[in-house]
């Protein structure tokens, strides 16, 4: 016989943390936002992360900075850089917050796997878009 179960009335839904505040990874963090959650970007150029503050949105230019606070919060981490950078962006992820769920909005999925394998991160990894 099925047994009801009890479901927290608190929200368990992990804060989003976005690695690369272009097209993709910009619409990603402002829809977070706005659906409710907690949700910070980071951006390499100081252009895009600078137009997402302005807008109202929590963004930095400072990965490392960026990476710890996933860490401490367990953030879901989704990265949304171009192809060059996605080894470097796995490679810091590895260093800061290798414990935390991965998602990505890169277009490519062949390539991105491979590199997560590279990282030791495809524990944490489920690819995206």
């Amino acid at each position: 016989m099925c047994q009801p179960e009890l479901v927290s009335a608190i929200d368990s839904a992990p804060p989003v943390c976005v690695l690369g505040l272009g097209l993709i990874g910009g619409s990603l963090l402002r829809a977070a936002v706005r659906s409710g959650r907690r949700a910070w970007g980071y951006n390499r150029s100081s252009e895009s992360a600078d137009a997402a503050r302005a807008d109202g949105f929590d963004a930095d230019t400072d990965l490392v900075s960026v990476l710890q606070r996933a860490n401490e919060s367990g953030a879901i981490i989704v990265i949304a850089v171009p192809m060059p950078a996605v080894d470097a962006t796995l490679a810091a992820i590895a260093a800061h917050a290798p414990d935390n769920p991965i998602t990505d909005v890169v277009s490519v999925k062949g390539e991105v796997k491979a590199a997560v394998e590279r990282a030791g991160l495809s524990a944490k990894f489920v690819g995206g878009h």
